[in-house]
């Protein structure tokens, strides 16, 4: 355990995201190559990072780029292991488990995880120290209380008070050029950032000040915005809006299809959610939750 500084009090907080670790340390298990003898999961803890090692290289359909891109991959080498942990409720679902990791590791404002493999080994390192301090707790909680995504919270508190590039925004993030593009326009919008004058490689861009009543963008215009650019919502869209858990937004998005406010299409990893014939007017009623 560690004392954080948390909404302007210091509270103890554990120094690794529990599912983050837990994760890591399941995935060694469940997927290390038990041909090889005379080694086993090794658990090495130091003042700065937790690492976790396992027998075996990566699968073939498993590459260090697709776990880096939180793509939904996954093979399984002992297939039978992985299936009494997962009806344990020790597992997540399929491919799953790599992305939460990542989305607890930015909740918590520390460094992504890190991945190594060799062809008989891989590591997961995770590190417990932010990637940035900030001297100014009052503007972390406002920051916190935005209706936007972890990544872009991440940003705003990393770069408040000195301009930017897209490709800072990308190493802190490990996302592409075209995620960091959206995400940083989406900021521009929603008046949280200016932009340069420049374009392209020049580009740069700048925190904007709260405004005097210290509120955020309205949660409407952040999800109008989503829904008409991609014509959807997903439950990951309605977490970062509303600043609810994956069971919360599960329980209100039902409720809203029940309303018809959304209408659900889709399945499991593919669910998502259109607008219904009672959307615009709870947009009117600013996007309240249910």
């Amino acid at each position: 355990m560690s004392a954080r500084l948390r909404d302007l009090f210091f509270r103890e907080t554990p120094e690794y995201p529990t599912f983050a670790w837990q994760e890591a340390i399941v995935n060694a298990v469940a997927h290390r190559d038990y041909r090889i003898h005379g080694h086993g999961v090794e658990v090495w803890l130091y003042d700065d990072r937790l690492e976790v090692h396992s027998p075996g290289g990566l699968l073939p359909s498993v590459t260090l780029l697709a776990l880096r891109r939180r793509e939904l991959v996954h093979e399984s080498r002992n297939p039978r292991m992985a299936r009494v942990l997962a009806e344990l409720g020790l597992m997540r679902e399929q491919g799953e488990g790599i992305p939460r990791m990542f989305e607890e590791m930015e909740r918590s404002l520390l460094r992504l995880p890190e991945f190594a493999a060799s062809e008989h080994r891989f590591s997961v390192t995770l590190h417990n120290q932010p990637i940035f301090t900030s001297s100014d707790p009052d503007w972390v909680s406002h920051v916190g209380g935005l209706p936007i995504g972890d990544r872009q919270r991440r940003a705003l508190v990393a770069f408040q008070g000195r301009a930017f590039t897209s490709a800072e925004y990308q190493a802190i993030n490990q996302v592409d050029r075209d995620q960091s593009y959206r995400e940083l326009r989406e900021l521009v919008e929603l008046d949280l950032l200016a932009s340069s004058e420049k374009r392209g490689r020049g580009a740069s861009y700048r925190v904007v000040a709260p405004i005097a009543d210290g509120e955020g963008p309205p949660r409407a215009r952040v999800l109008a915005r989503r829904m008409v650019e991609r014509g959807h919502i997903r439950n990951a869209d309605y977490r970062e809006v509303f600043g609810v858990d994956r069971t919360g937004a599960k329980s209100e998005l039902r409720t809203l299809v029940a309303s018809s406010v959304l209408v659900r299409t889709g399945e499991r990893r593919g669910t998502k959610y259109l607008p219904g014939t009672g959307f615009e007017s709870w947009l009117a009623g600013g996007a309240k939750r249910p």
